[in-house]
């Protein structure tokens, strides 16, 4: 074991030093999310740290005119684990809850970035989630999300271009996560019902118009059934209420699971009613060519032990609703998620305006929209 900087803070919780985790879970890891979107422009990336397998790992990528373009790193986590860069990409916490820059530069495509994420309201911890296999908890993790406002620049395809308080949004989540670092099969007999997982749709939507900030995120089981809520709305004088329900009315691209528009009806906790109308701004993105589910070149996902690298892959294929499953050119059609990132305009009732990160997920069989096998 060594002790790094952070082992000067009276800050632990298990008795190790902050380099080794608390489980030796391979699936156990901590990092980031963020995604600034304008009219016609989508980017997201992010950092992970899995102590477990001594990786650290990242993703960028942009989606644009019809098409993904994605870069994905790898490489040993120790010693230099409080080093937050990986390849070509870097995160620098300037002030913690706040200020985050994160920039892309020496890529093996033409793509880079230098962009600061300002935080506009304080971070929602959303309710920790648990999941249990045959008695063994695969997932069990927490995240807070932040709406922020985006500043500095992209280049992609010799185009430079300038990003000016762009919509944006930011998550960092840490645990238990079964669908990255190396796949451990789970089997057994008799499963308890309790452990079944009946998650079919998952909303997960950070917001702002002119007159609100607002987050919420929700999970229907195959009928509609709600599993879970949690949101909230803060007006432009930081006042903030909780949204406690979610009715949505959503349109697709004809066989496919491509958004089209839509509107969602939010409640809050006074009983108010809150009416948003999303269109579609762009083309969206898909987590595969971020390297989630199997997105990487080897199959894998995030977090397996590729070597003590850097390693630096790409991929760049098209994303139109014409194509029911894009996705990386290596992953299969049977394996393909489709596009889940959705740059959204947003219109609420009382006509303010604003941008939403509309991420929108699939899982079997969902009857209220017809959608999957």
């Amino acid at each position: 074991m060594r002790l790094v900087e952070f082992d000067d803070y009276p800050f632990h919780q298990v008795p190790t030093p902050f380099s080794v985790s608390g489980t030796s879970d391979v699936h156990f890891n901590d990092g980031y999310w963020f995604s600034a979107y304008a009219d016609g422009w989508y980017l997201a990336t992010g950092l992970r740290l899995h102590p477990n397998t001594n990786v650290m790992d990242c993703f960028a990528s942009v989606a644009r005119e019809g098409e993904q373009t994605a870069v994905r790193a790898s490489r040993v986590l120790r010693p230099e684990l409080t080093d937050l860069r990986v390849g070509p990409m870097q995160v620098e916490i300037l002030e913690p809850m706040r200020r985050i820059r994160v920039s892309l530069s020496d890529a093996p495509v033409d793509l880079g970035f230098a962009l600061e994420f300002e935080g506009l309201d304080e971070p929602l911890l959303e309710t920790p989630y648990e999941h249990r296999k045959f008695g063994h908890l695969i997932n069990h993790l927490v995240r807070y999300t932040q709406i922020c406002r985006a500043g500095g620049w992209i280049r992609h395809d010799g185009q430079e271009q300038p990003v000016d308080g762009w919509h944006a949004m930011r998550d960092h989540s840490w645990g238990l996560r079964s669908t990255m670092g190396p796949r451990t099969p789970h089997g057994g007999v008799d499963p308890d019902e309790a452990e079944v997982d009946h998650r079919r749709f998952r909303l997960w939507v950070p917001f702002q118009t002119t007159a609100h900030t607002g987050f919420f995120h929700t999970h229907e089981a195959g009928r509609g059934e709600t599993l879970d809520f949690e949101g909230r709305l803060t007006d432009t004088e930081g006042r903030s209420v909780r949204l406690v329900a979610c009715r949505h009315a959503l349109e697709y691209h004809p066989g496919t699971r491509h958004v089209s528009g839509g509107t969602l009806t939010l409640t809050d906790e006074n009983g108010a009613i809150h009416e948003l109308t999303i269109t579609p701004s762009g083309t969206p993105a898909d987590v595969q060519g971020f390297g989630y589910y199997g997105g990487w070149h080897d199959g894998g996902s995030a977090g397996v032990w590729r070597g003590v690298g850097p390693i630096v892959e790409h991929d760049r294929y098209p994303v139109r609703p014409d194509i029911p499953l894009s996705g990386p050119a290596h992953v299969e059609m049977t394996r393909r998620l489709g596009p889940t990132e959705f740059p959204c305009r947003v219109v609420s009732a009382d006509g303010s305006e604003g941008m939403a990160h509309f991420e929108h997920h699939v899982f079997g069989r969902y009857e209220p929209y017809d959608l999957g096998g």
